[in-house]
C-alpha cells in the first residue's frame, strides 16, 4: 500500500475507533459521576473553583479566559483530547505536579470512562 493511502486508512481507522467508543458508552452513567465527583468544583456552562467543561474534548488547554492556571498547565501547548483527558482525570498531581486541582483523581477507570463519554457529549 503506498504510504498517503496508508495513512488515509489509518485516519479513517482512528476516526472510526472514536464513533464507536462514543456509541458504546452511557452519557447518564458519565453525568452520575460528573455530579458526585466533579460539580462540586466544576459546572458545564460556567467556571466555579474550577473551569467549566462544557466543550473541554478537544480544547487547547489552558484556553478558558480569565481563569488562572498552575504554570505547568499554562504553558501547555497540547490540547485536551479524550487520551489526554484519560491521564488527567487518572491523577492530575501527576500529569502536572504542579496542579492547583486539589483532587487525587478516579482511579476507577469505569468512571473515568463514563466521565468522558459525558464530557464529550456537551458542547
Amino acid at each position: 500500500m503506498n504510504p498517503p493511502l496508508r495513512m488515509a486508512a489509518g485516519a479513517f481507522a482512528l476516526l472510526l475507533s472514536h464513533s464507536a467508543s462514543a456509541l458504546d458508552c452511557d452519557p447518564a452513567a458519565g453525568e452520575k459521576v460528573f455530579l458526585t465527583k466533579c460539580s462540586a468544583c466544576h459546572a458545564l456552562d460556567a467556571d466555579r473553583v474550577g473551569p467549566h467543561l462544557a466543550g473541554v474534548v478537544g480544547r487547547p488547554m489552558a484556553s478558558v479566559q480569565g481563569y488562572a492556571y498552575s504554570p505547568a498547565l499554562a504553558g501547555a501547548n497540547d490540547s485536551w483530547s479524550l487520551e489526554r483527558l484519560e491521564t488527567w482525570l487518572s491523577s492530575p498531581a501527576q500529569m502536572f505536579p504542579d496542579t492547583t486541582m486539589a483532587f487525587g483523581g478516579l482511579r476507577k477507570a469505569e468512571e473515568r470512562k463514563a466521565v468522558l463519554c459525558f464530557l464529550q457529549n456537551q458542547r
